[in-house]
């Protein structure tokens, strides 16, 4: 019921009172049963009455509401109040994207510090395959992770899905911080951000960085200052020992990664017309420039976390990566990188003092990307327990008692836990990533409806480009074609509006 319907029945009941006596009254008052006419009432009576009246309407009013919206945005003096009759008898329901055996120790972990039981579902990560139809699944199938989400407190994604969880309502904004709590860094409030609102918490959080092994440092003195074409001259100085994630799914993000660290022109998109701008000069020069890096690298196509163990193993004397929980278990020789002296710093720059195609000197941008994989964590939009579940959201992104999971589920990854992984390459990752952290220039991802779709197109056409399927200029031309057939797919008006959101515009 709006506020001021509510408003206008409250007063209407008032000014009932004042005229003639109500049978609440006549029960908390005998005398008024015996005068026919009410005149015998006393004024006090009267006023008491009303004012209880009142307090009783305003109350059933307030409660109404808040049956009617569920789990809405509340302010920080909502949150400390529900704080205090959080229940611990019902299920939290949990989507959770991920394995089988990462909900296990997800509920394992929660249970050592907590009574309240878990209810997890757990859906596959994204595939990219899935049309815009795939909203619902047949009987006989998995349930997607739009159907789940429709149905729970908690819902953890990866964040190229931020755009659609929006879009399609399965989350809502984050519960504003209590008064005195630690705000998040710069980056990963820019990162979580969609429409100018707090969206989610992050679970992931590592951004790429460039790691320089002892056998390079005499080439490289200081790997701050390293340019894109530095890079390539040590990858055929070491030939196989310089590498960039180029692993299937990780292709594609390399490649964001190079253009966010080098251009300064618009992101991906026209802003206007939604038309991609990869086959403009500046977008094909650095998939060029990728592709002889890589025909210098490993043969094998490597993961972010798999160079970042061997840069500090000294199998690779450099490489584009971050630590990464792995599934699998790590080789002996790999347990020396904990030993390794390893330079951490900020993707290399371009080359001082070259112009791009328009006459501008390139130079390092600032900006930073995350990963489409990095983990998520909203509010449900079906919400029944806001409290408990901001509660459990938060003890998830980093909160006393969940180290385990970062040591255990791989996606996992935040700078203020205390992990295994923390040691590794000299333990210099941490540090550096606090720092990065502060680094409020973002670029989204492919952050649109749809966007795994979107990523899938240029992972695949990346990796065909870096076999030699393809040159370089095919491969932005393709890319390119196959965004504006996903664009008039979902509907370019749709698709805009949601390109502005991530980027902060609406």
């Amino acid at each position: 019921m709006p506020a001021k319907t509510r408003l206008a029945k409250i007063e209407s009941a008032d000014r009932d009172a004042f005229r003639s006596p109500s049978a609440d009254d006549a029960e908390q008052h005998p005398t008024i049963q015996t005068s026919s006419s009410g005149r015998s009432i006393e004024s006090e009576i009267n006023r008491s009455s009303l004012w209880k009246r009142r307090q009783w309407l305003a109350w059933t009013s307030v409660v109404g509401t808040a049956v009617l919206t569920g789990c809405r945005e509340s302010s920080s003096t909502d949150e400390a109040e529900s704080a205090s009759i959080v229940r611990t008898d019902v299920p939290l329901r949990i989507v959770w994207t991920g394995t089988d055996s990462d909900a296990e120790t997800l509920r394992r972990t929660w249970q050592s510090i907590s009574d309240q039981p878990l209810q997890i579902t757990v859906v596959a990560p994204p595939t990219g395959t899935e049309s815009p139809q795939d909203s619902t699944s047949e009987p006989d199938q998995e349930a997607s992770i739009w159907d789940a989400a429709a149905k729970a407190d908690v819902v953890v994604f990866p964040l190229s899905q931020l755009g659609e969880m929006v879009s399609r309502e399965r989350i809502m904004p984050s519960l504003k911080s209590a008064s005195g709590a630690k705000p998040n860094p710069p980056a990963v409030r820019v990162a979580m951000t969609f429409g100018q609102e707090s969206r989610a918490l992050c679970l992931g959080g590592a951004l790429p960085a460039l790691l320089v092994g002892e056998k390079a440092t005499s080439k490289v003195p200081t790997s701050s200052t390293i340019t894109w074409d530095d890079l390539e001259t040590l990858a055929t100085e070491f030939p196989g020992q310089v590498a960039e994630p180029t692993a299937e799914g990780w292709a594609g993000v390399s490649y964001l990664w190079r253009l966010a660290s080098v251009l300064s022109a618009s992101w991906l998109f026209d802003r206007d017309t939604l038309q991609p701008l990869l086959t403009q000069p500046d977008y094909v020069d650095v998939l060029r420039q990728m592709v002889a890096t890589t025909q210098q690298g490993p043969e094998s196509f490597l993961t972010p976390g798999e160079i970042f163990r061997n840069v500090g193993s000294g199998k690779l004397v450099a490489g584009i990566g971050f630590p990464q929980v792995e599934i699998d278990s790590v080789d002996e020789d790999d347990e020396s990188a904990s030993v390794g002296n390893v330079q951490v710093s900020g993707l290399p720059i371009a080359e001082p003092g070259v112009a791009n195609a328009d006459g501008v000197i390139m130079e390092r941008t600032g900006r930073a990307v995350f990963a489409p994989q990095t983990l998520a964590g909203s509010l449900a939009a079906s919400c029944r327990q806001t409290a408990a579940a901001n509660q459990f959201l938060k003890w998830l992104a980093g909160g006393e008692g969940s180290e385990p999971l970062y040591r255990s589920i791989p996606g996992l990854q935040h700078p203020t836990t205390e992990s295994s992984i923390d040691v590794a390459a000299g333990g210099n990752y941490q540090p550096w990533l606090r720092s990065a952290w502060q680094n409020p220039n973002v670029m989204p991802p492919l952050n649109l409806v749809g966007g795994d779709r979107y990523l899938a197109v240029l992972d695949t056409e990346i990796r065909k480009c870096l076999t030699g399927d393809q040159t370089p200029e095919d491969a932005c031309a393709s890319i390119s074609k196959s965004w504006s057939e996903l664009h008039n797919e979902y509907g370019v008006k749709k698709q805009k509006r949601s390109w502005q959101q991530a980027l902060g515009l609406l």
